[in-house]
């Protein structure tokens, strides 16, 4: 299923692209935010018609060890999405700058995209953090409280700390500053001697613009994202101390 998400995360990116050598394209960004349940979307195919594909994983189930091993997967599996969708990007844009200005939107799609599958990873692993909560409260025996603490650590230190300070290292630190050294400070840096000055300082401008917009929006998912799993995790961890193990009702879920 994540291998046809992947094929579909360029396929969105490369309808917007351009041949340098003219000749235009339409297309759609699909920046809706992925919410925690499973849901097909329907995006244009190269022909012009249309295909669906299975946009989210599965929620989380099963034991405490497997729903971390399944929320690990998913940042995993998200993070490598928009870094292959990346490099198709810059395969397909090239280092020149005409290429870039024919091929601009689909710059600007991808900050979109990782601005979509951040906010969806972070809402997803919200979801599947109950999960893992509620199969702590059905598989471990309730009085015994080392073998509680030891799972709520896990989640602390496994998710909260390890897959989220990766993905922020990844896609937050590395992905945006490898674009930033693409276009900001490359294919436009480059091409000061070469195109009008007004033309050349818009284009630049405009560049670090959508740039700064999408990395700042990124931070404020993820630090969302983050918080909240920490909040609830505060929340459940008292509960269980104080021998209160009805989730629902810790995290007032409205069944």
């Amino acid at each position: 299923m994540r291998k046809i998400w992947q094929i579909a995360l360029a396929a969105v990116l490369g309808l917007t692209l351009v041949a340098c050598s003219g000749g235009e394209a339409n297309s759609q960004s699909g920046d809706a935010t992925r919410g925690a349940q499973s849901q097909s979307e329907t995006v244009p195919t190269a022909q012009g018609e249309e295909g669906s594909f299975e946009e989210t994983p599965a929620p989380a189930e099963g034991s405490p060890e497997a729903i971390i091993e399944q929320i690990e997967k998913d940042f995993a599996d998200t993070q490598q999405g928009l870094l292959d969708a990346q490099t198709t990007l810059f395969a397909e844009v090239g280092d020149t700058y005409d290429g870039y200005v024919a091929n601009v939107q689909a710059v600007q799609d991808w900050y979109s995209l990782a601005v979509s599958e951040t906010e969806g990873l972070s809402a997803r692993t919200l979801e599947n953090a109950r999960q893992y909560y509620r199969s702590v409260v059905s598989t471990v025996d309730h009085g015994d409280r080392d073998a509680l603490e030891d799972a709520m650590d896990d989640l602390y230190d496994l998710i909260y700390d390890d897959a989220f300070e990766g993905y922020y290292d990844a896609i937050y630190d590395e992905g945006f500053e490898v674009m930033y050294d693409q276009y900001y400070d490359g294919v436009l840096a480059d091409a000061y001697d070469t195109v009008p000055y007004d033309e050349w300082y818009d284009t630049k401008s405009d560049e670090y613009d959508v740039w700064y917009d999408g990395r700042s929006d990124v931070y404020d998912a993820w630090y969302d994202g983050r918080s909240d799993i920490y909040d609830e995790w505060f929340d459940v961890n008292s509960a269980f101390y104080s021998g209160d193990f009805d989730i629902n009702e810790i995290l007032r879920i409205e069944e």
